[in-house]
């Protein structure tokens, strides 16, 4: 588990989620590009929630490691989009539009 760190606040998320999403940061920010995303965390009860962050050029995002979690959730197909929105914006300077499910 790790805490996402943004702003003045944090969330706790996964370990992939919290890879995937700083490395879309990172495609971001080098693209010149932002993006608004729904990333899937768990609150402090153990309870699967969700945020809504805008990444872009200029806002400092983090992790920092937090005590592993049996029941952490490892997101598989929220993992996979960004990973194919990461190849699409070092590839294309473009975002594609996210999927609905």
């Amino acid at each position: 588990m790790q805490h996402l760190i943004y702003g003045y606040t944090s969330v706790l998320v996964g370990d992939t989620v919290a890879d995937v999403v700083l490395e879309y940061a990172a495609a971001l920010n080098q693209s010149r590009l932002s993006d608004l995303v729904t990333v899937p965390t768990t609150d402090h009860s153990g309870y699967v929630s969700t945020v809504r962050l805008l990444l872009a050029p200029g806002i400092p995002l983090m992790t920092e490691p937090a005590p592993d979690d049996d029941l952490e959730h490892e997101h598989r197909g929220y993992v996979a989009e960004l990973r194919t929105r990461i190849v699409a914006v070092l590839t294309a300077s473009t975002v594609p539009p996210a999927r609905t499910t």
